[in-house]
């Protein structure tokens, strides 16, 4: 009877666990376990090399931590590396900026209810439980960012949460609109702290701003007291960013001046600067029917390649200035190109 009564204690005196991640193969099969048990999945995007995914590892065996994981959530680790995972967050919408990315999902619609980007010092059971805690909540779901913004609300934390949202569902608009009304509530002598050098990185995506411009302004003291290759990851994300979205045609003539000048300030040269945005220029100034500038933007960007143009940028260009424009004198000059293209 001792014996039995011992093994019926057992349970209840083995220690507590942390968060139980599935053992499965692939984010479908994390899908239909939360199906299966009715549950909100919760997926950590990680990186097997990041030094900051790799400091979660402690804070995940937490009990604190685990009870309110294996509550709410089926919990999942995807391996970024993995290529096959690269193509199911493609599908899944989710642009991955940094690691590691706490992304939860409704697992039926696999419709984001929330997301968050962790940075340096953020491995704290508070701030892992925050979120999950957000995301369990239906009042604190993604769903809920825009009608609190329009209604003006100014809680620093929802508007960081909606802006890094944004930043992992690729939408640029809520980003810019959430970063706008957060950078709004800072202070100047707030602009280089930790936290707002930490957002910068996983969350700002666009360069016409008031922090951004003092980030530019201000790059040598940046760079010495935060890590320069950090402080140039920053700048060469939004620049990428910026010029890669759908946004980069409203730029306009004023916002992409801006913008080389931003570059010019951060030591490119102008070589480097019209390889970048030669096409974004080029192709606003097509569409102002301004195609003898336009092909001038072109002449400028071959003068600044380092070699001779190949039969596939040949045929490249040959092809882009025949979709954009029909112009006779622009359609003369990129016959020449095709003459040395590939087709």
């Amino acid at each position: 009877m001792k014996y039995i009564l011992i093994t019926l204690l057992l349970p209840f005196l083995s220690p507590a666990q942390g968060i139980n991640f599935l053992q499965v193969n692939s984010l479908q099969e994390a899908r239909a376990e939360a199906i299966k048990q009715n549950k909100l999945l919760f997926m950590e995007i990680y990186a097997p090399d990041c030094h900051i995914c790799n400091s979660f590892k402690g804070v995940f065996t937490q009990a604190a931590v685990g009870g309110v994981y294996n509550k709410n959530f089926v919990n999942y680790q995807l391996d970024i590396r993995n290529p096959a995972n690269q193509m199911a967050l493609k599908q899944a919408g989710i642009i991955v900026n940094a690691t590691p990315t706490f992304v939860f999902f409704e697992p039926k619609t696999m419709k984001i209810v929330q997301a968050r980007i962790f940075g340096e010092k953020e491995n704290t059971v508070t701030m892992v439980n925050a979120i999950a805690t957000k995301a369990a909540n239906p009042a604190e779901q993604a769903s809920q960012f825009p009608k609190r913004l329009a209604a003006g609300e100014k809680n620093p934390g929802m508007l960081v949460n909606y802006a890094e949202y944004a930043r992992i569902t690729g939408d640029t608009l809520a980003n810019i609109n959430a970063m706008n009304a957060y950078i709004a509530l800072l202070k100047p002598a707030q602009y280089s702290s930790q936290s707002t050098f930490n957002l910068m990185q996983v969350a700002l995506m666009s360069p016409d701003n008031r922090l951004f411009d003092y980030f530019i302004r201000n790059l040598n003291y940046y760079n010495s007291i935060y890590d320069p290759s950090t402080v140039r990851m920053i700048y060469e994300n939004i620049f990428q960013i910026t010029l890669t979205s759908s946004r980069s045609t409203r730029l306009g003539e004023a916002g992409l001046m801006k913008l080389k000048s931003q570059m010019a300030r951060t030591g490119l040269d102008r070589s480097s600067i019209v390889r970048r945005t030669w096409m974004v220029e080029s192709d606003m100034l097509f569409k102002q029917r301004k195609a003898t500038q336009a092909m001038k933007v072109i002449d400028e960007l071959i003068n600044s390649m380092p070699s001779a143009l190949g039969p596939k940028e040949n045929q490249f260009l040959c092809d882009y200035v025949k979709g954009k424009t029909k112009d006779a004198s622009a359609l003369k000059k990129a016959k020449n190109w095709c003459l040395y293209g590939t087709k």
